[in-house]
């Protein structure tokens, strides 16, 4: 663990604090508002670190601390210098030294020391006298520092194929077992990347916490829980353009930063669409797949095809065409669901019910149904998905088939009963209230309420166990 602050760094630990509490704000967002990553902010802010010079000089006016901060910014650089070459500097506050008066100034509850700009001219002339000598022994603590700092390349190797397992192993995971798998894995990564490590594995590792950001958000999205979804998703973004700053203009690596930007797109666009905002689910989805990762294309497009069939028609055949001409038929990667063939008529199914097609949904739904299960019965919420969208089908035609319905709806909710899944839920709920409207006094239709109603029961309960992880 790195030694707590003293002195000066202390001080400017202190102030950052209360400055950010009176402000009402976090380190998050403070990152966010002055552009800077927020690892660096959480350093500055924790005393893990003297921030920079430019970081100090954002700092200040963000959260109006009238030079304050880029004061005590100075003192603590100084005093960090002091130590390097053995010249350790007596600088207790509360003891200056004669000739010089530190007022107090009042904020709030608390009472600050208001700190001169004048640098001790004591301190001054030690430094001066040190010269190269200080120079170079920071610079051959810095190297130790980076070196140590940096985990073993192999550790890193690790972590990028823990990352492909969450992904293989994600289709088949129940969804609170997958909090309890990410949280720990999440966690470690953001406490290494709080420490000072080389340009190359903060690249690295920033993309690894990337995406354990993005499965968070996408395990908080299945259990229903969309703030947290939207705040992990948020937090996996930043870190994907802080890859893309950090990666040379060339490097394949790059390829990388493009398919955990799609696959934020396309999770975001789907919290929009299971939230009615289908304008706005199109909208993502669109904006992101033109420039789109092959894995995550024909995803993005199925997303605003799904969505544009609700909100603007017109667009829904080119989306669903240029989901068919870019179905993905290679391995499963870090994402969302692959956008294979099963994937493909699965959406086209979707689509076409949203645009009132139930006749030709369901020889869509149909194939992509026996497509899915022929991948495995363990990829559960594409399989109770689909069974979905053939229930739909029966809904959507000139002459509706309700029991069939029911029984496809029944289907899904048996597939996901010990794995509520929130979009499997949502969808049977939304095809029950249909179904009570019209033929209330139908058997089938009123037991199929009374499953609806437990499977919610149990969704709830999966989400209040994951946000306790």
């Amino acid at each position: 663990m790195p030694p707590e602050p003293t002195g000066a760094l202390l001080e400017l630990s202190t102030l950052l604090k209360h400055l950010i509490v009176r402000a009402g704000t976090n380190v998050t967002q403070l990152a966010e508002k002055i552009g800077s990553p927020r690892q660096q902010v959480s350093r500055a802010v924790n005393g893990r670190e003297v921030p920079s010079i430019d970081l100090a000089k954002d700092l200040d006016p963000a959260l109006n601390a009238k030079g304050r901060i880029l004061a005590l910014r100075e003192r603590a650089d100084l005093e960090r210098r002091a130590r390097k070459i053995g010249a350790v500097l007596e600088l207790n506050r509360t003891e200056p030294s004669a000739g010089r008066t530190l007022p107090a100034t009042a904020t709030d509850n608390e009472t600050m020391v208001e700190v001169s700009p004048v640098v001790d001219t004591n301190r001054r002339q030690t430094f001066r006298a040190a010269g190269a000598l200080a120079l170079g022994a920071i610079a051959d603590d810095l190297s130790a520092k980076l070196k140590d700092a940096d985990p073993d390349p192999g550790d890193i190797d690790d972590a990028e194929a823990a990352v492909r397992g969450v992904a293989a192993a994600y289709l088949v995971t129940p969804h609170a077992e997958k909090m309890e798998l990410l949280v720990p894995q999440w966690t470690a990564t953001e406490t290494v990347l709080d420490r000072r490590v080389s340009p190359a594995v903060r690249a690295r590792l920033t993309q690894v916490a990337g995406w354990y950001g993005f499965y968070l958000g996408l395990t908080a999205f299945d259990l229903g829980d969309d703030r947290t979804a939207r705040k992990m998703l948020r937090l996996a973004k930043r870190h994907a353009r802080e890859v893309a700053d950090l990666l040379p203009a060339q490097s394949p690596r790059r390829s990388d930063v493009l398919l955990l930007e799609g696959s934020i797109a396309a999770i975001r666009s789907s919290i929009a669409y299971f939230n009615g905002a289908y304008g706005e689910a199109a909208d993502i989805a669109a904006q992101a797949r033109e420039e789109a990762h092959p894995y995550t294309r024909p995803i993005l497009a199925g997303c605003e095809a799904r969505a544009a069939a609700i909100a603007r028609p017109d667009s829904t055949e080119a989306a669903l065409a240029d989901m068919q001409e870019h179905v993905w038929d290679g391995p499963i990667l870090p994402g969302p669901n692959p956008g294979n063939t099963a994937f493909a008529h699965g959406f086209l199914a979707v689509s076409l019910n949203n645009t009132g097609q139930g006749v030709r949904s369901e020889n869509y739904a149909r194939t992509g149904l026996a497509l899915e299960k022929a991948y495995g019965e363990g990829h559960f919420v594409q399989i109770a998905g689909t069974h979905n969208a053939l229930a739909l089908s029966y809904l959507r035609r000139p002459l509706p088939d309700p029991e069939a319905a029911v029984a496809s709806v029944q289907d899904a909710l048996e597939v996901i009963e010990d794995r509520p899944t929130r979009g499997v839920i949502q969808r049977a709920g939304e095809m029950w209230r249909q179904m009570d409207t019209r033929w209330p006094n139908l058997p089938a239709v009123r037991e199929l309420g009374e499953q609806v109603q437990h499977s919610r029961l149990a969704l709830e309960a999966g989400h209040s166990a994951s946000r306790a992880v």
